[in-house]
């Protein structure tokens, strides 16, 4: 009965979204010129992750490394993965980052974009934090836990964690409770024992005394795919080359970050999310293993996580033909152009 209403819940949500847009000025299927300035430098229409999720690329845009390669972004804030749906929908972006587990139903429901790329992390860097009186996840039965929200990669990932240890979502009481800041704080002030977090809030909380992390999310499911770059149907269709330019300088400009302005980058992001740096450069280290900056999409890797989706009934139909909601094109020529190899390639050779 849960996984009935998390579907539809999903759906009425999409419909939501998609009945907006009959209201904007533009269709995403139209036409639209990509802004060019005097100098060459083009202005791209975005929306982009924040907290940790999009910290490297929000500093790296501040820096002015895109600006070095001729790209400047005109950003909108929005406050959920439905609503970049929403924004493409209406051809009001051309491009954003964030979760397939919401951006791969919609496509596949007609929101007109593709999965384009990876994000500079795409392993699910997602922390189940709990109080110290739990010392593991089966600690956790008859228990308060935060997913975030009610469907998508977070709230998947508590799941596989309970199940990983003989629970099921019916052993504990979920609650939707939010990201980044409003998660920390609902755990904080008890309203959940444990919750699913990004950091670096889980190194905020070992610091300060007040919980621990009790397990990795990319450790449970480590095939399931959670950070990705999507584009408009319109910048595919009508405006390739300055994707291509976007493409190729993401992971430019994210590579240029991890080794040579890490320590700037530390300082920044201690600044913006108001940690120490002592905390931040804790909370950075203990993820670099899945900073990867490999741009080619891995379809297998999304495949496992289109069965995972039809597990929980979050998306109800099969999708056979992959080339409906990926075009690899352009990663594949940013990894050709900076010389970049998967990471996971030797491990999907002995598979």
């Amino acid at each position: 009965m849960k996984k009935r209403l998390l579907t539809v819940a999903l759906a009425a949500v999409l419909a939501l979204s998609l009945a907006a847009c009959t209201g904007g000025s533009k269709s995403g299927n139209s036409s639209s010129e990509v802004e060019k300035k005097e100098d060459g430098t083009i202005v791209l229409r975005s929306c982009f992750a924040v907290g940790m999720t999009g910290a490297v690329n929000n500093f790296a845009i501040e820096k002015g490394l895109y600006k070095a390669e001729g790209i400047e972004f005109e950003n909108t804030a929005a406050q959920s993965n439905d609503a970049v749906l929403s924004l493409i929908s209406r051809g009001e972006i051309d491009v954003a980052d964030g979760d397939p587990s919401t951006y791969i139903p919609g496509i596949n429901n007609g929101v007109p974009a593709k999965l384009v790329g990876n994000m500079w992390r795409y392993s699910g860097c997602y922390w189940l934090l709990a109080g110290n009186d739990v010392q593991d996840i089966k600690d956790l039965k008859g228990k308060k836990v935060g997913t975030a929200s009610a469907s998508g990669g977070m709230r998947l990932s508590v799941l596989k964690m309970l199940e990983s240890a003989g629970l099921s979502e019916d052993d504990v009481t979920l609650v939707a409770n939010g990201t980044y800041q409003e998660a920390y704080a609902s755990f904080t002030s008890g309203e959940v024992d444990a919750t699913i977090i990004h950091n670096p809030y889980v190194a905020l909380a070992e610091s300060e005394g007040t919980g621990h992390a009790i397990g990795r999310a990319w450790d449970y499911i480590p095939d399931y795919y959670t950070g990705t770059v999507i584009a408009s149907d319109d910048m595919i269709k009508n405006h390739p080359d300055e994707l291509q330019k976007f493409v190729t300088a993401y992971y430019k400009v994210h590579e240029e970050v991890k080794n040579e302005y890490f320590d700037e980058f530390i300082a920044w992001a201690a600044k913006e999310m108001n940690t120490s740096e002592e905390v931040m450069r804790s909370a950075v280290e203990s993820e670099k293993d899945v900073w990867l900056d490999y741009p080619v999409i891995p379809v297998d890797r999304v495949e496992n996580t289109l069965t995972i989706l039809n597990e929980y009934g979050w998306l109800t139909d099969k999708i056979d033909n992959l080339d409906s909601i990926i075009d690899n094109q352009f990663a594949e020529k940013a990894a050709k152009e900076l010389n970049m190899t998967d990471p996971y390639a030797d491990t999907t050779e002995e598979k």
